[in-house]
């Protein structure tokens, strides 16, 4: 069982790689290569928490961040999908696919916060168009720190609800659970062609 000092942690290390996604530092932080691998380390274990990344970072390697276009938040998806792997254990058969889904659904989940976190920066910015056209240093500096600190609690939230899930989830998920891995060719062969499909609708 996870305790509320870990929980505190890993949403505060989910805000700031969060955080680094969009408006400050952007020093890859957020990519779930990293994030993944800092929520494993959180709970004492890096190495699994890499796994999960290198696993999602298949996923975000194909987004393009740029201009207003939606697209998933890692930042916090890394941080629960390396601590999911880490309560499910990599032992277990299903852990890291358990992980991957649950960073899927907080990277879908941040996504939104993200689009919603930009019309309340436009409300901030139209609120204070006067003093800012006016030449206001203040004002500037004014948005850009609500900015920021918004961004911030955005990325706490996200982390939040997505580590509570996953502190939730994440092990009865991995004890229904019944697919067993065994010498046969047939899974490798069912996995390529699914990600073959995949790739050909895209």
């Amino acid at each position: 069982m996870i305790g509320l000092a870990h929980f505190l942690l890993l949403t505060g290390v989910g805000a700031l790689c969060s955080l680094d996604t969009v408006s400050v530092l952007q020093g890859m932080l957020s990519r779930p290569i990293v994030s993944a691998t800092l929520g494993g380390a959180a709970l004492g274990r890096a190495d699994l928490g890499i796994i999960a990344g290198a696993v999602m970072e298949l996923f975000a390697i194909e987004t393009m961040p740029f201009g207003a276009s939606r697209y998933p938040e890692w930042g916090s998806a890394g941080v629960v999908a390396g601590a999911s792997y880490v309560i499910g254990g990599a032992e277990v058969s299903g852990a890291l696919a358990i992980a991957t889904l649950l960073g899927l659904a907080t990277a879908w989940l941040g996504s939104i916060s993200m689009v919603w976190h930009r019309q309340a920066v436009a409300r901030m910015a139209a609120s204070l168009r006067d003093r800012i056209a006016a030449g206001s240093g203040l004002a500037v500096t004014r948005l850009h720190l609500m900015g920021i600190s918004s961004d911030l609690w955005r990325g706490a939230f996200v982390s939040a609800v997505g580590l509570m899930v996953a502190f939730t989830a994440t092990r009865g998920l991995v004890n229904a659970w019944f697919l067993p891995y065994g010498p046969s060719a047939a899974w490798p062969v069912a996995l390529g062609v699914a990600v073959a499909a995949a790739s050909l609708v895209r």
